[in-house]
């Protein structure tokens, strides 16, 4: 300890907590500035205002409880430092950074489902046309002619409307959470539209209910009764906002505790500009949005679940076709009150809503569970976000009894027991007829055709069957039989051997290939996970957003606030800059003023140089390399070794 309380730091004095605990209040604020955060002056939340929405924070290092511990660390003696810590224990900052993380993963979560979920559709929806009318049954009652669907062919059709009410639930989720993600850090700022309109901004969801009620009242022979509108919104008075804080309410509610202890007004001050800057805040009103978000979520799935009472009571198709087989044979048919096409027509409806709704139920029951279990704080962690492919997840992405993947899952079998029926199809036959004649099978050159016209064997499609200019045909030969990428004839991208997908063109990750897609919060989420002992980022496009080796004092640029948080997070020493941006001196000046810890080194690679030769050389134990550029990460000798690669990309959830 040196005279006047102060201690070094490196080679810069810092002033002990206690001396700023009996400051003037003059002397406040450049005693903090310059010495208490000498070695991080960026990081110091005295600039933040709070009452003020403009106020620029995305400088901040935010995400975790650890960097508002250390604003305290910074400005109070230990006495006070453990009360503070307490204090906020108690008013549920803790716990709230605990729902953020599993939130922030959850989102990723259900990113990486919806992605294969929405494929899943498509091979479906491909399924079923192809194959309509191949085998189905035809029944002459009367004068009225019905086809009936083979059992293989109403498979298809029954997993492709599950897979839509589920993909819909799962699509209404992602769209709430990442909106619970995205409230602001500051608390004059409003609450994000999307959670305001709430349950109204429930889309699918909403529709679920809406359609189911208006089959069930059609079947009845009269309008939707009220009580199946409630929950989207409509006249009955429901007050959209019960419950809705805003972020002001929060921090009014977290400095309530330091209102009694007397302690100077500038030291309470400080701790609100913290709790604002470093996202302490931020996290209360992401805890209570999810949990008032719930009591909407929860209100759905009681009406869904009983549209599917109502409609299991209806007439079922296998029923009404027996029936009227039945009648015609014994008696004849008589007419009565609809015809047999009419009560075939409505239990087919009724059939469509069913497992629309049975997709929508099991996703909306599963997942309302877990999202429960993050709203009561978990004690350990649920999810991680990773691996984008839902038939090889494990416990390391996704925690035991998440059961919504295995409901995809069996949709999926049932898709994957027919596509090779209709490539053998492809391969001997040809396209349909009831396909080809409509669709047409020479190449069409009009620029409104040209997204619809495949590139390989250049016959003309519907929009169903050409995903980026190649046809299904043609795409699973390219994938399965050639092993390489579908979408670009020449695409250097690595090519994942375990799911025949290229990682940059079907924005693919794989755990087993060690290479993953992410932004910031991925990396983040990543780095707590497998607690790295090196970090090695890019620079350009990735920590910052300068392109193609500019300086970035030239300009208006800024490093990414989730990878700041990582750096932030990590232990000194442990996180390097590798990149091909010869400007180092300009590099080292800009990281000062954005708030980076000065102990950073930059290493500069050369044109004829790889990453690899500064990542590998001399260093051991888990590595994590993040960089947007694939090439860098295609090196045989990262490839072989245990470095964790992430193929960054901004705003990928």
């Amino acid at each position: 300890m040196m005279a006047g309380g102060e201690r070094s730091v490196g080679s810069i004095m810092a002033i002990d907590p206690a001396d700023l605990w009996v400051a003037a209040d003059e002397d406040f604020q450049e005693w903090v500035l310059e010495r208490a955060y000498a070695d991080n002056p960026a990081q110091c939340p005295l600039s933040t205002d709070e009452d003020d929405p403009t106020c620029s924070l995305i400088h901040f290092a935010q995400g975790s409880l650890e960097v508002v511990h250390d604003d305290l660390r910074r400005v109070l003696p230990p006495a006070q430092l453990k009360k503070a810590i307490d204090i906020l224990r108690v008013v549920g900052i803790d716990d709230a950074f605990v729902v953020r993380r599993e939130l922030v993963n959850y989102k990723k979560t259900c990113l990486n489902i919806q992605r294969c979920a929405t494929q899943l559709d498509r091979d479906l929806r491909q399924l079923v046309t192809f194959f309509k009318g191949s085998d189905d049954e035809r029944i002459d009652i009367d004068d009225e002619r019905i086809y009936v669907h083979s059992d293989r062919h109403t498979a298809l059709c029954d997993a492709l409307g599950q897979c839509k009410g589920a993909l819909g639930v799962m699509s209404d989720l992602r769209q709430f959470v990442k909106t619970v993600c995205c409230v602001s850090r500051h608390p004059a700022k409003a609450t994000p539209e999307y959670l305001a309109g709430l349950p109204r901004s429930l889309k699918h969801l909403r529709k679920y209910v809406r359609c189911a009620g208006d089959t069930v009242a059609s079947q009845r022979g009269h309008t939707a009764v009220n009580e199946v509108h409630e929950a989207d919104g409509g006249d009955d008075g429901a007050d959209f906002h019960r419950g809705e804080e805003s972020g002001a309410a929060h921090l009014a509610r977290a400095m309530d505790g330091f209102a009694n202890l007397g302690w100077p007004p500038r030291i309470v001050s400080f701790m609100r500009k913290s709790l604002v800057a470093k996202g302490a805040v931020k996290a209360l009103w992401m805890h209570s949005e999810l949990i008032r978000g719930l009591t909407h979520l929860d209100e759905y799935l009681r009406l869904l679940r009983g549209c599917v009472t109502e409609l299991e009571a209806m007439p079922n198709l296998v029923d009404v076709c027996a029936s009227a087989l039945s009648a015609s044979r014994v008696e004849g048919v008589h007419g009565g009150d609809a015809s047999i096409l009419q009560r075939v027509s409505r239990a087919c409806r009724v059939r469509k809503e069913l497992n629309q709704l049975y997709g929508a139920v099991e996703a909306l029951g599963d997942q309302t569970t877990w999202l429960r279990r993050i709203a009561d704080v978990p004690t350990e962690r649920l999810f991680v976000a990773g691996d984008a492919d839902l038939r090889a997840s494990t416990s390391m992405f996704i925690p035991s009894g998440f059961r919504v993947g295995d409901l995809f899952a069996r949709q999926r079998a049932v898709c994957d027991g027919e596509f090779p029926r209709m490539m053998r199809v492809l391969r001997d036959e040809g396209w349909p007829t009831h396909l080809l004649g409509r669709l047409g099978a020479e190449k069409r050159t009009e620029t409104n055709f040209k997204e619809t016209t495949c590139r390989v064997c250049e016959r003309g499609f519907s929009s169903l069957w050409v995903h980026r200019f190649i046809c299904v045909a043609c795409e699973l030969n390219e994938r399965f039989e050639l092993g390489r990428c579908p979408y670009r004839e020449s695409c250097a991208s690595p090519f994942c051997p375990h799911a025949n997908r290229c990682f940059v063109c079907d924005s693919w990750s794989c755990a087993e290939c060690r290479l993953i897609r992410g932004d910031g919060e991925e990396c983040l989420a990543l780095a707590e996970d497998i607690d790295p002992d090196l970090t090695y980022l890019d620079w350009d496009r990735t920590l910052c957003t300068t392109r193609s080796g500019a300086s970035p004092l030239k300009g208006t640029h800024a490093v990414d606030p989730d990878l700041l948080s990582m750096i932030c997070s990590r232990p000194k020493g442990s996180v390097h800059i590798v990149t091909r941006n010869s400007y180092r001196d300009d590099i080292k000046t800009f990281m000062a003023r954005a708030g980076l810890p000065d102990d950073i080194p930059v290493h500069t690679v050369k044109k004829h140089q790889s990453k690899a030769e500064v990542i590998l050389e001399g260093n051991e134990g888990t590595i994590l390399f993040v960089d947007d550029s694939v090439a860098e990460h295609m090196d045989e000798r990262l490839m072989r070794s245990g470095v964790f690669r992430v193929l960054f990309g901004r705003a990928l959830s």
